[in-house]
């Protein structure tokens, strides 16, 4: 079998083409220039371009809704950008136990990896195809209906801090600047989100492979070959521990990012539905708004769902240790039997700066709380009237 790293080379090619850099590997000169001019100009600038147009945006709700939300949008494709920059080094070492022998396994190990691997590369797929439709649905619309009615307006941002005259002036290189722009964020977030997804399903797949070589333990056998087999899946588990904890590293304080500002956007998103006076207005809303609610809450739920399935995974691998045919066994399989259900009594949890796990619960709270706050906003406004 192939080293497993190699899986996410996907990942990383399409990175690189948009001036992310190889993690271990060395880059030409060439490319670092190319890769900070890019950076630059499509992240930096475009990122401080975006809080200026913020600060000059009117002060009417319905845009400045808009604009915060796309001003969220953007802070976490740059967080996201920095924690490739930032977790190089981390990246590197969790790839070198990816590619040890204890990960790789036997035929059938490999197998059960392979499933996890496709599903990932399903997912990587889903994610490219929904968001490259959404992005040309949202820049070709528009074209379309400059031809039939003659009107065209940039893209994403108004550019409020610029006079008409010079965004007239200017219109066909600020038009592709933002279209090309907010199409290599949303390479960012297809990537590294799928990356993190990826990093996480085989994480579960190797917590499966020692939950089956615990539960094949027989007492039939020769007790030395058992705690042979024992001692292999107590190596195994630890290798996977080493694993989680540096995923765990590089994953901690982009998640906490994704999941505040998702938290925020959604309240924000809910609440601005009470703001329009017209059916036109109302309309307009939810048609910039939806796709964006519904990027946000797959941005969250995909990491929830898998820490939970992680979670419980983790947490079966104590009645596969006692399912195993251990009461034959010598006193020193059962003391090493013994000391791993004491460690696998804590689960693996990956949590966002360590203040909320990633799980289906912080999922449905951060839904809960969100109505909460939409209802509290619209009993306030029925008060007033």
């Amino acid at each position: 079998m192939a080293n497993i790293s190699d899986t996410f080379n996907i990942n990383f090619i399409c990175l690189k083409v948009f001036g992310v850099p190889w993690p271990g590997k060395t880059s030409s000169i060439y490319y670092k220039c190319y890769s900070s001019i890019y950076i630059l100009v499509s992240l930096i600038l475009y990122y401080l371009l975006i809080i200026l147009n913020l600060f000059y945006t009117p002060r009417n709700i319905e845009l400045l809704v808009r604009e915060v939300l796309f001003c969220f949008s953007e802070t976490v494709a740059a967080a996201k950008v920095v924690l490739i920059f930032l977790k190089r080094k981390t990246i590197v070492r969790a790839f070198r136990i990816l590619n040890c022998t204890f990960f790789k396994g036997d035929d059938e190990s490999q197998e059960l990896v392979s499933k996890y691997i496709v599903k990932y590369k399903t997912y990587w797929k889903l994610n490219a195809i929904m968001s490259n439709s959404a992005f040309f649905a949202k820049i070709f619309v528009p074209i379309m209906s400059y031809i039939v009615y003659g009107k065209l307006e940039l893209p994403i941002y108004n550019y409020y801090f610029l006079e008409k005259k010079t965004i007239s002036r200017h219109f066909t290189f600020l038009w592709f600047y933002q279209a090309w722009g907010i199409y290599g964020h949303m390479m960012y977030n297809i990537n590294i989100d799928s990356f993190i997804a990826g990093l996480i399903l085989i994480i579960i797949a190797q917590i499966r492979i020692i939950d089956h070589d615990l539960r094949m333990l027989k007492s039939t056998s020769v007790d030395e070959e058992q705690l042979a087999k024992l001692n292999k899946c107590l190596r195994h588990y630890e290798m996977v521990l080493q694993f989680s904890k540096e995923v765990q590293s590089i994953i901690s304080v982009t998640m906490f990012i994704q999941f505040s500002v998702a938290s925020g956007s959604i309240c924000a998103i809910l609440c601005s539905l009470l703001f329009p006076t017209t059916f036109g207005a109302l309309m307009s809303m939810l048609l910039y708004m939806s796709p964006y609610a519904f990027v946000m809450i797959l941005q969250i739920f995909v990491p929830a769902y898998l820490g939970t399935q992680l979670r419980y995974r983790s947490q079966d691998l104590v009645h596969a240790a006692y399912s195993s045919k251990w009461i034959a066994r010598s006193e020193s399989f059962k003391r090493s039997l013994k000391l791993f259900m004491l460690r696998a009594n804590t689960p693996i949890v990956f949590s966002g700066c360590g203040l909320f796990p990633l799980t289906l619960v912080t999922f449905t709270s951060i839904m809960k709380t969100a109505y909460s706050f939409f209802t509290v906003v619209r009993n306030v406004q029925r008060t007033e009237k």
